[in-house]
């Protein structure tokens, strides 16, 4: 969802002393996978287990290293951070509910303006469980959590100029947010949107990552989250936790820390690992990935609620989203901040 591309490696040493940003191909590959895991989820789900809510978060934790790097270790300017995170997010965003509310008018998950309105105000995650939800908006939970960690982590980055001060912060609320889910999840018998669609208990997955990538940074990171196949093996952990056999709290408490791990040990990974996230078809789907996330909602609900045929339905879901990269989504973002 969020994105910062690459298009080269380097080695483990000199990403952890690098004071600036380096572009790395197999991030983008990271969130080529992601989506994938949600359309496979949606259109083409595997019994025991929910890849859609898996692939959420392997976007999610991908964001909390990314805005780590951004926020803490480059100390980018909040003024520019924020343009260029609306020139990503919103004109794609609002090209597609408002296109969205028209051509869905009339149809079983056709929705008004109101619910419009929670989308664009990145408020919908809440609106969705006190008030009404509209299913092709659904998906605009994740967003609306990624734009308040934004949001929460740049104040910090603000206000906390040290960070042997900001890893136990990060740590520390990660830790109450996950607890927060599971309190509410197992004592006060919330199902899963009430429980984890809010940002006070799903916005562990960003900043835990986020945390984990600061202490990589500073040289803090144990030795045994270093090794080659860590990655591998911490993300088939998180995998095999996130089945549905699995208590759902498990998923969160458990599962996306091992995410966590496994985006930020990427650097020490294999070179067939990196090379496989690095090659063209990963990180292509990684550069369309938000459109494609941003599109797949409606014509996933004709699947799964209408019975439609998925694979003329994710042929529809590649054609808008690739009309929205290329038409909206790259043009409005590189004009704005070539403009703005």
């Amino acid at each position: 969802m969020s994105e910062i591309s690459a298009t080269h490696l380097v080695p483990p040493r000199a990403i952890v002393e690098r004071t600036a940003r380096t572009r790395l191909a197999y991030l983008d590959g990271w969130r080529g996978m992601s989506i994938a895991l949600v359309l496979i989820g949606h259109f083409f789900p595997v019994p025991g287990i929910n890849l859609g809510v898996l692939g959420v978060e392997f976007f999610f934790v991908l964001s909390g290293r990314l805005m780590a790097e951004i926020l803490f270790i480059e100390r980018y300017p909040l003024k520019k951070f924020f343009k260029r995170r609306f020139s990503r997010i919103y004109p794609a965003l609002l090209v597609f509910v408002v296109v969205a509310m028209i051509a869905l008018s009339g149809t079983f998950i056709a929705f008004k303006w109101k619910a419009a309105l929670t989308a664009l105000t990145f408020t919908y995650n809440y609106a969705g469980i006190l008030l009404n939800r509209a299913g092709a908006l659904d998906h605009i939970w994740s967003l609306c959590i990624e734009e308040h960690a934004y949001i929460i982590l740049a104040a910090i980055s603000a206000v906390v100029a040290s960070r042997s001060r900001v890893i136990p912060l990060l740590l520390v609320l990660a830790l109450l947010a996950m607890i927060n889910g599971a309190v509410s999840y197992w004592v006060l018998h919330m199902d899963y949107e009430t429980t984890y669609w809010r940002t006070d208990v799903h916005i562990a997955s960003i900043l835990l990552s986020a945390a984990i990538c600061l202490l990589k940074a500073d040289g803090k990171l144990p030795t045994l989250l270093k090794g080659p196949y860590v990655a591998v093996a911490a993300a088939v952990g998180a995998v095999c936790l996130f089945m549905d056999s699995v208590p759902t709290p498990i998923h969160y408490l458990l599962a996306v820390p091992l995410l966590a791990i496994a985006v930020n040990a990427l650097d020490f990974s294999t070179r067939f690992l990196s090379g496989w996230l690095s090659s063209l078809p990963m990180t292509t789907l990684g550069l369309w990935s938000y459109s494609l996330y941003l599109w797949q909602q409606p014509f996933y609900k004709f699947v799964y609620e209408q019975g439609s045929n998925p694979w003329p339905m994710l042929a529809g879901v590649f054609a808008c989203a690739l009309c929205s990269y290329y038409l909206i989504e790259r043009p409005a973002r590189e004009w704005l901040n070539r403009n703005w």
